[in-house]
Order: structure tokens, then sequence, then C-alpha cells
């Protein structure tokens, strides 16, 4: 019996080993060629090459693709793996602009592009709302889903359009009349932000005399309160701390001093003096410039964090300075810069840096070249920094990180002094009386509609279409609705 001779029980047991080694290396071949083919690793003529893989996304999804003018076999949402070099791609779809861009690969890398838009090649847009006069402001919550436009019939009034539901007849808001004070002479709104509960709008009241901040209540008008009542103050500026609707952040700039209070607690709490600009972020921290402890001809740059003050740099003195906060991969973003200055300079973590050095400087991460810089502004993805002076512009990209400069051929409309961004990768701004888009890098820019430059640009949750406030050849003032989904 076969099973019972000790030598064909030992070489049975020396051929399953040999197959559980073999199968093993297998294996381990196998992982190691996927790997090496996730890395983009391959042999072409008999040497090894490294690709590059490309994530390619649109809308509208599926379009073609085009890589150095020739189609690929592939549409969007896919991948392409591709050797090593600089290539052009183009996204065609029936009835839509091409989106282009030159893109390098390098081995290895991983790029993904998850926000080409094609615009119709042609636009229809339809009539919303039609208005006696001008409107004072118009302004779209952060969910985008409300736009409230003040009504040029009643100054206590305005009108509050669902997005999501256009073609609804607009809600008329009344502000109790008891809430503003009385004038009889010109006066005037001025947005200051939305609370992040998309119901509240803070809004500048400006009047002969004096001025004084509304914080409307879009769902309960009447619920609608005014701040300089509510806890006897004058500010010249009010902010909201942390974005909610009870916190406030007060300026005084005659005293310089800044103060803190929320509805719960009326009393204002003095935080700061000798402050002459300030940028607030998250519920307790704030960069603040002052001249206290600053030589002569320059300002200092704090960072106060639970009421503990961590010197920043000096700037030059300026009649604006630029100070902004962001997060974005883990990381927190300063931005300082001066408008009298040459540079704006980037910070990683600062108050990390502060807290973890003893009498160490704080060092930027980098230093964004531009002459007089007047805005600065973080993408709403925060991937994107911008800062501006006209039609000049540098933006930092984070995740790729890339440093544009260039300058936009048309020039801003007054009275705007800066762009807006579309979304997190694209800029709009109204030129020549239409509405100017391109993405963030100055690429695929396109003419849109009419538009008036005193109001920005709305867009739908979805990005379906867009809302904007022109006036039609008759003189009369309209708020119409583009689609973005060619017919």
């Amino acid at each position: 019996m076969d099973y019972l001779d000790p030598k064909k029980i030992k070489m049975h047991r020396l051929r399953l080993w040999v197959g559980y080694a073999l199968v093993t290396i297998g294996i381990g071949m196998a992982s190691i060629i996927l790997l090496w083919q996730a890395y983009g690793y391959g042999v072409k003529n008999g040497q090894v090459i490294q690709d590059g893989m490309v994530f390619l996304s649109s809308q509208p999804n599926p379009a073609s693709i085009y890589v150095n003018g020739v189609l690929n076999s592939a549409t969007t949402n896919t991948r392409l793996t591709l050797p090593s070099g600089v290539y052009k791609f183009e996204l065609r779809a029936p009835g839509y602009l091409p989106w282009t861009h030159t893109i390098p690969v390098f081995g290895g890398q991983v790029i993904h592009y998850d926000y080409p838009l094609l615009f119709p090649s042609k636009l229809t847009s339809t009539v919303i709302a039609k208005y006696t006069g001008t409107p004072e402001v118009a302004s779209q919550s952060p969910s985008q889903q409300y736009l409230v436009v003040s009504s040029p019939d009643n100054f206590n009034n305005f009108l509050l359009y669902d997005l999501t539901n256009p073609t609804a007849p607009a809600v008329t808001l009344s502000l109790p009349a008891s809430l503003l004070t009385p004038t009889t002479t010109t006066q005037s709104w001025q947005v200051v932000g939305w609370a992040d509960d998309n119901q509240h709008l803070l809004l500048e009241h400006l009047y002969s005399g004096g001025q004084e901040f509304i914080e409307l209540n879009i769902q309960n008008p009447s619920q609608s309160i005014n701040i300089n009542r509510q806890f006897n103050v004058n500010p010249t500026t009010v902010s909201l701390n942390n974005l909610k609707y009870n916190k406030f952040y007060f300026y005084d700039a005659t005293n310089q001093t800044l103060s803190t209070a929320d509805l719960s607690n009326t009393t204002p709490v003095q935080v700061a003096t000798g402050v002459l600009a300030y940028k607030s972020y998250g519920s307790s921290e704030f960069l603040y410039v002052t001249t206290s402890g600053a030589p002569t001809g320059q300002v200092a740059v704090n960072l106060n964090n639970n009421g503990t003050v961590y010197p920043i740099r000096y700037l030059p003195l300026s009649q604006t300075y630029l100070l902004n906060q962001a997060s974005y991969n883990g990381n927190n973003y300063a931005l300082i810069g001066a408008s009298s200055d040459n540079f704006v300079y980037l910070y990683e973590n600062p108050l990390g840096q502060a807290t973890s050095q003893t009498n160490a400087k704080i060092v930027p991460f980098l230093a964004m070249k531009i002459t007089s810089p007047n805005f600065d502004s973080f993408a709403p993805t925060a991937q994107f920094v911008l800062v501006e002076n006209g039609t000049n512009f540098v933006i930092y990209d984070f995740y790729n990180n890339i440093m544009y400069h260039y300058s936009v051929p048309a020039p801003l409309d007054p009275p705007q002094t800066h762009v807006n961004w579309m979304d997190g990768n694209r800029l709009v701004y109204v030129s020549g009386g239409k509405i100017d888009e391109s993405d963030y890098d100055n690429t695929n820019r396109h003419t849109l509609t009419p538009a008036l430059p005193q109001f920005d640009q709305f867009f739908a949750p979805d990005y379906h279409s867009y809302f904007a406030i022109s006036q039609n050849k008759s003189g009369t003032v309209e708020l119409y609705q583009t689609s973005l989904i060619a017919s």
C-alpha cells in the first residue's frame, strides 16, 4: 500500500511543500506586478518605464476625451494611464463648448481633474422677475438655495427666492417698521454676510447721520434684530463670530477696540485694543493689526487665541490690510499682507508653530509676489488661495503645490473691486456688461450673458443653471435664469 510506504509519504510531502512554495512565489510575484502596475510601472521596448495616471470627470457626463487631438476610447468619468510627458486634453459633448487643458504627466503621479464644466454653446435664459427699479442688494445663502433681493418698492421689504424651485413666486419678507432708525433722507443697504444656518443675513443700514446693523431672519422676519439696540453699541463694523447667528464681533474704529458678545450675554467684552484691522476664524481665534509694539512706520500682525497673543510679523503701514484664514487637508493657513507691500505671506499652522516653539520666529509657508494687493480669498473648498490687484492675480494650489501668476484680458466693470469664486475651481466677474468666467488658472474663459456689475452672480446648488440681475434694452431691471444644460 503506497500510503503506508515511508519513502512515498516523504516524496508526497516534498511535492506538497514545493507546490506551496511555488504558489507563494507566484502570489508574491503577481502582487509585485500588480503593485508596480498600480504605481504606473510597465515594460516598453525591453525597458522598465513608469506611467502616470489621470482621473477625468466632467459635467455633463459622459464627455468624449481627446488626447493630443486623438479620440480616446474612454469617456468621462474615467482614468487614463499615460507615459510621462505633456498632453493636451480636450473634453467634448454635443451642444457644449469644449473644455481644454494642457497637463504635464510624470511617472508615478496620480492627477485628479474632477472639476471640468462644459458650457452650452448656446445659452438660453428665462426671466424670473422684473423690478420697478434697481434693488439695493442681492445675496445668496451659503447653501446656495436662497436668494434675497431688496425690494425697490419698499425699503423695509426683501424678496426671497428658492433657487431649487425658481418658478415659484418670491416670498416677501417685511422687517418690522420700528426696527430701523427713521430717516427722511437717502438710505441704503449693504450686505455683511450670512450665518452658517442659512437663515440669518447680517446687513448694514446706512442713512444720513449714522449707520446700524440689522440681522434679517428669512424664516421669520418679525424675529429680526437691530444689533445696535440689542447690545447698546454703535460699532464701525460688525461681523459674525464663527459664522454663528447669535455671536458677534464689534469693531470701533475711533477707539480702535474689538469686542465680542452673544444673544445670551448682551454685554460686550473687549478682547483687543489698538486694532487697525481684524479677521476672525473659528470660535476663539482672530488675526489683528496694531501699531502697538511695532517699529516706527510699521504695524504688527498678531494672532489672538483664547486671549493669548502670538506675534506673527511686521508689515508696512497701509490703508488696506489683507487678513484671512482657512483649513485645508488637516492644516490651518493664515494669509497676511498689506496693500503698501508687494508680497502677501502665507503661514501653515501658525498657532501650532507658536505653541510648539519657545521664542522661535513663526516663518511663512510661502510669499506670494504681487504689486499693491487689495483683495484676497480662499476658494470655497480652500484648495486655492487668491490674491488680486485689479486684473492681476496670484493663485496658489495647495493640492498640486503650484503657483499661478496672470493678468485677465478684460477689466472689471465698476463698482466691482474684485472677482468672486463661482465654485471651488472657477472665477466670475462682470466685464463689458457681461459675465466673464474662467477656470482658476485663467484657462477655459467664457463670456456669458449680460449682468449689472454691482451684483454677484448666483449659481443653483447643482450648477445646472445660474441667476443674474441685468437691465434689458427697454431699461427694465430683471432677475433671469440661464440653463447650463444644453437642450
